[in-house]
């Protein structure tokens, strides 16, 4: 089974908020496999200061997804994101490209690793 997390730059602390992770990692079962950016991070549409909105006038909600699905691509032919918080057009964008989207609770694990055990071993 192929699980992804949205992480921070450090590649393992979990971040509430997916669309604005700095990479997606994907695990095999327990093993960490590969580390996908994430191209809204750091000068993508979601690069703002926190007390700027996060806006997208003049987007679409179909212009706004696609934006989404052209970062997700490279997820295709995993199995299922955990996630603690993703917004409309984002969880959109996962599900297109094939994902089951889960929530998760801070309780589970503040890192990938963690959060994968608690998956794997049926706690969540």
């Amino acid at each position: 089974m192929k699980i992804v997390l949205a992480v921070d730059e450090d590649k393992q602390t979990i971040v509430k908020r997916t669309g604005q992770s700095a990479y997606f990692a994907i695990y095999e079962d327990d093993k960490l496999v590969e580390l996908v950016p994430n191209k809204h991070h750091d000068g993508g549409h979601h690069a703002h200061r926190h007390n700027e909105s996060h806006d997208h006038e003049g987007l679409s909600h179909d212009e706004h997804t696609n934006s989404h699905r052209k970062d997700v691509e490279a997820l295709q032919g995993c199995d299922i994101i955990l996630v603690q918080a993703v917004g409309e057009n984002m969880r959109e964008a996962l599900e297109s490209v094939g994902l089951r989207v889960k929530k998760i609770r801070q309780k589970h694990g503040a890192t990938a690793d963690e959060v994968v055990k608690n998956f794997l071993a049926g706690n969540i």
